[in-house]
């Protein structure tokens, strides 16, 4: 996603000392291929321990309702398989499967409202500098699939995805009576796109802390002999 845009330079009154100004300078992009990942990397490596652990869990959820989902099951029943599959007790899991379902109209209602409330708040286009990478910035992205995730466990899935879908509808054709320069396309790139990192946070953060650079670091430079 990248947009080009004309900038204009204009210094007017009185400046003191040497002065360059371009008047104008056209067809700058806004934009790069790498930038993205180079983005994501910054943003996994440099946020704070609460917000971090929070995406993390998210995260997990999201993979974990991935794994459930495929058998038939919650997201604690996939939270559970992966346990046994790497040899890790999984009988925590009881527990709060147990506590959500003797509540699972107050969890689902909640999950409800925090699902709403996230769609609503996504990051845009604007709000990025073509970068969509910079979504890691925002955390509604992660109370996305954290929402959904509770809504499957409390069994509230398919109110949960009438939700999402009628957000959706009323979201776009809003969008199709906009005079604005984002299109429709933009904002439904950058909406699933923070989700889709939303949802591979976890493993993002465990490739980037592998093969990343510290950020202390500084590169070597070469010296003529």
């Amino acid at each position: 996603m990248g947009e080009y845009r004309s900038v204009v330079n204009d210094l007017s009154g009185h400046v003191e000392g040497a002065v360059v100004q371009a008047q104008s300078v056209r067809d700058v992009f806004m934009s790069s291929p790498s930038s993205t990942v180079n983005n994501v990397i910054k943003e996994v490596r440099s946020l704070k321990v609460a917000a971090t652990l929070y995406r993390a869990l998210a995260s997990l959820t999201a993979l974990a309702t991935i794994v459930g989902a495929r058998r038939g099951g919650t997201p604690l029943d996939g939270m559970a398989t992966v346990c046994n599959s790497l040899g890790i007790a999984s009988s925590w899991t009881e527990s709060p499967a147990i506590w959500i379902a003797e509540r699972a109209g107050l969890v689902g209602g909640v999950a409800q409202i925090l699902l709403m409330v996230g769609l609503l708040v996504l990051p845009r286009p604007k709000q990025l500098g073509w970068d969509l990478g910079q979504t890691m910035e925002w955390r509604g992205p992660s109370t996305v699939v954290l929402s959904l995730a509770l809504s499957v466990q409390s069994d509230h899935a398919w109110p949960a995805l009438f939700l999402v879908g009628l957000l959706a509808a009323v979201g776009l054709w809003v969008l199709s009576w906009s005079q604005r320069r984002h299109n429709r396309s933009d904002h439904v790139t950058v909406a699933v796109g923070s989700i889709l990192l939303a949802v591979i946070y976890a493993p993002l953060l465990v490739f980037v802390w592998l093969f990343a650079r510290d950020m202390g670091s500084r590169p070597y430079e070469l010296v003529d002999s």
